[in-house]
């Protein structure tokens, strides 16, 4: 059967955007949820500015339905280590090149309680780090 008007019948393309009508009450019910959860966590609403935050939501999507999250116990015990063990690889990949080419830096402080800090801080041209907090 032939449609008579062309605008009888969404198109495909329209109803795939998630900017559609259709999906707005879906889009408005996860919106809320993680703000809840932001707020409920008294998560800083500037974690939603990280670069982790969207390839987080993108991964929990790609799981599917049902997917229940780490626990507390997970969350600072073994995926804490991971995460502290990527920093340490990365860190010395950058080794070789602070060796070559790289610049040693200080800056140093003093808070309102008079105690003094000394950031160490590794300049060079892929990457900067802040090495050693003392």
């Amino acid at each position: 059967m032939f449609r008579t008007t062309s605008g009888a019948q969404p198109t495909l393309k329209s109803v795939l955007q998630t900017n559609s009508t259709y999906y707005q009450p879906m889009i408005e019910k996860c919106d809320i949820t993680i703000s809840k959860w932001t707020i409920d966590a008294s998560v800083p609403f500037n974690a939603t500015n990280s670069t982790y935050f969207h390839p987080m939501i993108d991964a929990i999507c790609s799981m599917g339905l049902g997917y229940k999250g780490p626990n507390y116990y997970r969350v600072r015990g073994h995926l804490l280590n991971k995460w502290v063990e990527d920093v340490k690889k990365l860190v010395n990949d950058f080794r070789s090149i602070w060796r070559k080419i790289g610049s040693l830096m200080a800056d140093g402080w003093t808070d309102y309680s008079r105690r003094t800090l000394i950031n160490f801080l590794i300049y060079c041209p892929k990457k900067n780090c802040l090495h050693k907090v003392s």
